[in-house]
């Protein structure tokens, strides 16, 4: 989602007490609105990387800021996937690098063969 307006009709919808700030399980639910589901823990993580007041919780510029960085993951990842249905690991390399990741290349492709 790329207009504000969108965003903050998504945001209030999902903060339910009105505050301006939305939890963890109030961001799961909102990204789950735009079919984007995560676990909780990596919803957590989303905040702590946004959160840029540090009150534990996120604003609706955080939340505007989340959207840009997932919209660019996804254009990164959409351009590599090629039509396949999934991703090689050189891709998904590339996506990373493609979005401001610095990435060890021996140690990435280490983790990929250890879950894999």
């Amino acid at each position: 989602m790329e207009n504000t307006s969108m965003l903050r009709e998504w945001f209030e919808r999902v903060d339910s007490e009105k505050t301006g700030n939305i939890t963890a399980i109030q961001l799961k639910s909102a990204l789950a609105v735009g079919n984007l589901e995560f676990p909780l823990s990596v919803v957590q993580q989303m905040i702590r990387m946004y959160d840029f007041d540090r009150n534990g919780t996120m604003s609706f510029d955080e939340f505007v800021g989340l959207n840009k960085f997932l919209l660019k993951v996804q254009q990164a990842f959409s351009d590599l996937e090629r039509g396949l249905g999934y991703l090689v690991p050189d891709d998904v390399y590339k996506g990373l690098v493609k979005i401001g990741f610095s990435l060890d290349s021996p140690s990435f492709y280490t983790v990929c063969e250890e879950s894999f």
